[in-house]
């Protein structure tokens, strides 16, 4: 088991990749919706992918 951080640093950074993730799937769900209307789900994946991105870079700022 690893060791608790007690940094509020490393708290922060990890709710907001969770938020960014959120904002992810939310835009992914959005693209299908749009794709199932008939609608251009470009955008809104775009978002999706780069909202993931995001949420990894963040990942990695947190354990540095």
């Amino acid at each position: 088991m690893e060791p608790v951080d007690v940094s509020k640093k490393h708290f922060y950074i990890s709710m907001l990749k969770s938020a960014v993730r959120l904002l992810g799937c939310w835009a992914l769900f959005q693209g299908g919706m749009a794709m199932l209307d008939g609608g251009n789900a470009g955008t809104l994946l775009v978002a999706t992918a780069f909202a993931f991105a995001v949420a990894e870079g963040l990942g990695i700022v947190e354990e540095l």
